[in-house]
């Protein structure tokens, strides 16, 4: 029979008739007959009368769930080893993942899913169902082959002459199967090296790997094989994953991993990389089957297109807020000084009140900075000056809040002179000073530290407050992420931008319960530096 051409049923089980649509547009192939159920129970039935190479099945469904469907099957000896697919809008969670891979699963997609990734899984199942086809039709083939020597045996006994010419005929075939599977041999050799996943095969319970093929080499920035193969694993692990690697391993070391890590290639280059672990045997001994696949790029240009579109949507959201704000701070402005030439006495008053209206359109300026650059207007400034200002304007509302700001060790700010404009400078200390208070409801103390280091002054806010989960750290900069109940996610990114804008980088570490630290690092002035727009 020729399997290549042999038409495969897949069974697309959804409670939603539109999903069932998209998931049949997605996969629909000569090759394939798509065939679809939208509960649970009519999927059984499906599978009680037909065999599918794969099944692709909703987690979520009303009455019977994805994963009770799914235990069900498993149950059925002829249906046990149907891969099933687990589509979900859920967040893939350990304790979700391990459910699916508990009743059966061999992948989750979460929901939207990636048309390329789906298909590519659904081809690489459908190609193994065929293998495995093709390996039955051999087997039927070879217990043919068997029984007819069996018989050729028997004769044999009573017939010498008819035995020798069976043998010399066996031989034959033999010869010229052995030459078959050594050129297969040497073709699967060839196609396992020139992956364009990387392999690695281990036994189980050892870390160092006897086989890696081409793709593992260069993507580890190997010259050789054996510069891989001499060297644990977690060798190349980055040191933050091994706890995580070895959990995955603790919890599922007979089964199937898949997961996300990081590599510290030969070169020192970190990357990004997705992980299958897959345990087989190989000559009797347990073994781990390892794909490798780059996400460096793929993480990398996902990352840029998010940040993009967060920012664009900030611009223009930024650019119409000014807009508004400042027409009526316009008329607001004329008739108070109208006012105020009018009346003789609160004099004091009305300047306070211009003052203030004047300091709402400079935010409103600042505002303008996230939809439109402008050239900024550098000048020798004293950054320790700034700093102590600052933290006499955010005294009094430390004050409030039971919090003191002192200077590290007690030893003042010293006088450090940088190249900048002060007036973008102090919002972003400001900003870092009124976060620490906020951080702190019940009091504390914050300290405030410049250093010189090298051709740099570094700044450091710390404060004893709540903290940061580790989680979110990566996101804290990002436009409309917060920590904060009423907070924007603005100020933070108006910050991270005026700091780049003066050559200087900006850090944040966080302990969740104990506090954070905020370092900013700024050249120290020097003749003919150049600066980027705000």
């Amino acid at each position: 029979m020729e399997m290549d051409n042999q038409i495969v049923k897949i069974l697309l089980v959804d409670d939603r008739e539109e999903n069932l649509l998209a998931l049949e547009a997605v996969l629909t192939s000569p090759k394939y007959q798509l065939i679809k159920a939208l509960s649970g129970e009519e999927a059984l039935r499906w599978v009680l009368r037909e065999e599918f190479a794969v099944i692709i099945m909703d987690v979520q469904m009303p009455g019977m769930s994805g994963f009770e469907t799914a235990k069900l099957i498993r149950q059925r000896e002829k249906t046990r080893d149907v891969p099933i697919i687990f589509v979900t809008a859920l967040n893939q969670t350990d304790e979700n993942v391990m459910q699916g891979y508990s009743v059966g699963a061999i992948d989750f997609i979460i929901k939207p899913f990636n048309p390329n990734i789906l298909n590519w899984k659904v081809n690489g199942f459908v190609s193994l169902y065929l293998n495995q086809k093709k390996i039955e039709e051999q087997a039927k083939v070879i217990a043919k082959r068997t029984e007819e020597l069996e018989q050729a045996n028997k004769a044999l006994r009573d017939n010498e002459e008819m035995l020798e010419a069976l043998v010399k005929e066996r031989t034959n075939e033999l010869l010229v199967a052995n030459k078959k599977l050594l050129e297969s041999e040497k073709k699967y050799r060839k196609l396992v090296e020139e992956s364009p996943e990387a392999i690695i095969l281990t036994e189980k319970h050892k870390e160092k790997p006897f086989f890696v093929n081409q793709t593992g080499v260069k993507l580890l920035k190997a010259q050789t094989k054996e510069q891989i193969e001499r060297q644990s694993l977690f060798d190349f692990i980055h040191p933050e994953d091994h706890k995580k690697v070895r959990k995955i391993f603790t919890l599922n070391r007979s089964g199937r991993n898949m997961y996300e890590c990081r590599l510290i290639c030969l070169t020192g280059e970190v990357i990004h990389v997705e992980v299958k672990s897959i345990p087989f045997d190989y000559q009797g001994v347990s073994c781990l089957h390892i794909l490798v696949r780059d996400m460096t790029e793929l993480k990398q240009s996902r990352e840029f297109m998010h940040q993009t579109e967060k920012l664009t949507v900030v611009g223009e959201l930024a650019a119409g807020i000014a807009h508004e704000i400042r027409n009526p701070l316009t008329s607001l402005k004329g008739f108070t000084q109208l006012l105020g030439d009018k009346i003789d006495s609160n004099h004091d008053y009305m300047e306070i009140m211009i003052t203030e209206i004047e300091r709402i359109n400079t935010i409103v300026s600042e505002l303008l900075l996230l939809a439109k650059p402008r050239k900024l207007d550098f000048k020798r400034i004293d950054i320790g000056v700034i700093l102590k200002n600052i933290i006499t304007l955010m005294e009094a509302q430390a004050n409030l809040y039971g919090v003191t700001i002192q200077c590290s060790k007690n030893q003042g700010l010293p006088s450090l002179i940088i190249h900048g404009e002060e007036n973008k400078l102090k919002p972003v200390f400001i900003n870092l000073l009124k976060n620490a208070i906020e951080a702190m409801q019940d009091g504390g103390e914050i300290i405030i530290s410049i250093e010189q280091i090298g051709s740099e002054v570094e700044i450091k806010v710390i404060d004893g407050g709540c903290g940061i989960p580790t989680e979110l750290l990566s996101k804290i900069g990002q436009p409309f992420f917060t920590t904060k109940d009423k907070g924007t996610g603005l100020g933070l990114m108006v910050c991270h931008s005026i700091v780049e804008s003066h050559q200087g980088t900006m850090q944040i570490d966080s302990i969740k319960g104990k506090g954070t630290t905020v370092s900013i690092r700024l050249p120290l002035y020097q003749e003919n530096m150049e600066y980027k727009a705000l």
